[in-house]
């Protein structure tokens, strides 16, 4: 999916190359994983999704009691034409993949000294701008090594992402495409890295926040196309294993990758008509969205 990383990058505004960014030894999202971030898609050099993403990073800051500066509000375009910049520097006129890490400053031990905070930019080339449906159903398996708890934490994208690290080396050892995470009820939660959907006639259900689930931008993109399309959705329910053997399709959901589907799991198999409607209906709305701030002259 990703081509290459970037020459240059961007750390609190100004464009460095990226041989040249030197953590300080006492970084805290080195030390305590004290940091938030957020990946965005890119389509030329828009990104896709920008408003959603920066809100969800601004609550997800206020939750973790940092300092948000004043060029990540939404009401500004700072940040935005931060990236465009970037993504320009670097010549990522395709498909790209945008990383935005927040952290706290260093000082202090646990305790912080302050709590303003330092950024960092990343891109990095993708083959293609659109979202591709995979040709090949991904064959899955359930991470049952470890549970993942239900918190105010556990919709976030910190950095100190250990949980998904041991459900990514089960998913490597086992040679799968994703694993399903369960919490500590038992109930099915998301993948490694996409929230789940199943589909069981023209139902669509997705595990729902309370279960502990990361808070998804393109979660909440599916849902809204698949009740544009006539489909009920329900996402305020808990998903059992029960419900994923009797699905007609799954599929997961990720910001950059689109939507992915699941052709095994054990001994079930599944159909992906629906993620393929779901999958063409989003190609569509992200470029007609994007044709239209392009007439309009809005960035």
């Amino acid at each position: 999916m990703i081509v290459k990383e970037s020459k240059y990058i961007s750390y609190n505004g100004t464009i460095i190359l990226s041989d040249e960014f030197k953590p300080e030894f006492n970084n805290r999202a080195f030390q305590y994983g004290d940091g938030l971030f957020e990946t965005m898609h890119t389509l030329g050099t828009e990104v896709q999704f920008f408003y959603e993403h920066m809100e969800r990073l601004i609550r997800s800051m206020k939750v973790l009691k940092m300092e948000v500066p004043v060029r990540f509000s939404i009401d500004t375009l700072g940040l935005q034409k931060e990236i465009t910049r970037l993504l320009t520097k670097n010549r990522i006129y395709n498909g790209g993949r945008v990383r935005l890490t927040v952290f706290r400053q260093s000082g202090g031990f646990y305790s912080p000294e302050n709590n303003e905070v330092n950024y960092l930019i990343q891109t990095e080339h993708l083959k293609t701008k659109q979202y591709e449906l995979n040709t090949q159903g991904y064959n899955i398996d359930i991470f049952e090594d470890i549970q993942k708890p239900i918190n105010v934490l556990s919709g976030l994208k910190v950095t100190s992402s250990i949980f998904y690290v041991m459900a990514g080396i089960f998913k490597s050892e086992n040679k799968l495409d994703e694993c399903l995470i369960i919490n500590e009820r038992g109930n099915i939660v998301e993948g490694v890295s996409a929230n789940v959907f199943i589909v069981k006639e023209n139902n669509i259900f997705t595990p729902s926040l309370k279960s502990g689930c990361l808070d998804g931008i393109m979660r909440k993109k599916v849902i809204d196309i698949a009740k544009s399309e006539g489909l009920t959705v329900y996402d305020e329910i808990p998903i059992q294993l029960t419900d994923i053997m009797a699905a007609d399709e799954l599929f997961f959901t990720n910001a950059i990758t689109g939507i992915k589907w699941v052709l095994g799991f054990k001994q079930r198999r599944y159909f992906n008509k629906i993620a393929k409607q779901l999958s063409d209906k989003l190609n569509e709305t992200v470029f007609a969205e994007s044709k239209v701030r392009t007439e309009v002259g809005e960035y």
